[in-house]
């Protein structure tokens, strides 16, 4: 573990422990109050845009009534050796946030760590939040968006990607578009998706204790206000959750393209991936997988900040350029990581 990544972790620790306590030790809702994190996330980008955007050209948009940042590398940034200069390559990317929070700046780190890596431009959609919106207004905005992007970029350069409920909405979006008729993405990027709105898996339970970013009891309420809003959730919510729109886990990717799937060990959402990625396996669908230690909640979202999340987003960098013929891309200061593949259950 690297040193930045040993504080971050110890920090959101003490953070979980304090809640808890000031809690009186009752079981906790999340490390943060879920509403407050729905609105005030909403206008949380200057600093990421001043910082981890100062090496790209950065443009807000609309595209199909949906409000996006248009993101293109500028000359200051600092290129990976055998990078293609190719602006007809699009990184896709769909925040995460529980549905409830995050906003279009939220994944910067990781757009520049895709320029870096691959000299591809970028279109981050800010599609509408929960409680507000329920289920399926986010994903039929982001049908709209990709529907109306495929008309300037080919399908088969775009690079689909987000993480925790971004990642839920990226396979939300291919399954979509299996069922519309419509072109898929070349190769999807999931980063410790929040694939299983029924919270199922066993990590759940498992990592309870490992996990300083999530609580499960965040996660079910998150998905509750994701189909209910701000409504009492009723029976049809419940079964609303099973449903592979819902909770893709429980989709058929048979058509899908290409995906390449990043979690830690360590989280809750950890299950959520494993099944996907086997589901990858059942259908017969190109797949790879970078599994992390020590680390927290969607880490491959930082991009090149920490050192683990460098070795990530250079496994991940390696499949999508292995998927779009970039050959000649050629990735510096990456340190071996042990590839420990999941058994099918």
């Amino acid at each position: 573990m690297s040193v930045k990544m040993n504080v971050i972790r110890k920090l959101l620790k003490l953070k979980k422990d304090s809640d808890i306590k000031k809690n009186n030790k009752k079981e906790v809702v999340s490390t943060y109050d879920i509403l407050k994190l729905s609105f005030d996330s909403r206008d949380t980008f200057k600093v990421i845009k001043d910082i981890a955007l100062k090496e790209m050209v950065v443009k807000q948009t609309t595209i199909a009534g949906v409000d996006c940042l248009d993101v293109k590398p500028n000359f200051k940034l600092k290129y990976f050796a055998g990078t293609p200069k190719n602006p007809y390559h699009l990184f896709f990317y769909v925040h995460g946030g529980g549905f409830v929070g995050g906003f279009k700046e939220q994944g910067a780190y990781q757009l520049k760590a895709m320029a870096r890596r691959l000299g591809c431009s970028a279109i981050s959609v800010g599609y509408s939040l929960s409680p507000e919106a329920t289920y399926p207004t986010a994903l039929n905005e982001l049908v709209d968006v990709y529907k109306e992007v495929i008309k300037t970029y080919n399908p088969n350069k775009i690079i689909l990607g987000g993480e925790s409920a971004g990642g839920n909405l990226c396979l939300a979006l291919m399954l979509k578009l299996k069922e519309l008729g419509l072109p898929q993405p070349k190769v999807a990027v999931i980063s410790a998706g929040f694939l299983d709105l029924t919270n199922s898996g066993e990590s759940r339970a498992q990592n309870e204790n490992t996990d300083y970013t999530l609580s499960a009891e965040q996660l079910k309420h998150m998905a509750l206000l994701y189909v209910a809003g701000n409504n009492e959730a009723t029976k049809e919510h419940f079964e609303l959750l099973k449903t592979p729109l819902v909770s893709p886990v429980f989709g058929n990717y048979e058509g899908l393209p290409p995906m390449f799937f990043s979690v830690c060990t360590d989280e809750l959402l950890y299950s959520d991936t494993l099944m996907a990625y086997n589901n990858c396996l059942r259908d017969n669908i190109e797949t790879d997988l970078h599994l992390a230690q020590n680390c927290f909640h969607a880490h491959l979202n930082l991009g090149d900040f920490f050192e683990e999340s460098k070795v990530a987003c250079n496994q991940m960098a390696k499949f999508v350029a292995k998927v779009l013929n970039l050959n000649n891309v050629r990735l510096i200061a990456e340190r071996k990581v042990k590839k420990n593949k999941p058994q099918i259950k």
